[in-house]
């Protein structure tokens, strides 16, 4: 016969995790969003005040929407009087190991 109170410890724990992890990758790539902010081509401001962050599941998406951002993502040979190219690459890379203390923190919190 299985330990009850193993049992009851066990209740909830996979919905509590996916809850405390969607939390966490939000966390991770608001921090991402946040870096790359200042980094983003400057024009009109459109495009940087567009940018955002949805999770699904387990995927979180930082997203810059309208015609023109991977191409002014992408273009190396642009000359941006403020910003540059790879305004999202760079913080992806640079901030790897902030955005897992980040989720780690957050996961922390709820365990």
């Amino acid at each position: 016969m299985a330990d009850q109170s193993f049992d009851d410890a066990l209740d909830g724990l996979e919905d509590r995790l996916i809850a405390a992890t969607t939390i966490a990758l939000a966390r991770g790539m608001e921090h991402v969003r946040g870096v790359a902010a200042p980094l983003t081509p400057i024009q009109s401001g459109h495009l940087v005040g567009s940018a955002s962050v949805t999770v699904k599941g387990l995927v979180a998406e930082l997203t810059y929407p309208g015609p023109y951002a991977r191409n002014q993502h992408y273009s190396l040979d642009f000359k941006h009087e403020h910003g540059q190219a790879l305004y999202l690459e760079q913080p992806m890379i640079t901030e790897a190991d902030k955005v897992i203390r980040i989720m780690a923190d957050t996961l922390g919190e709820e365990f």
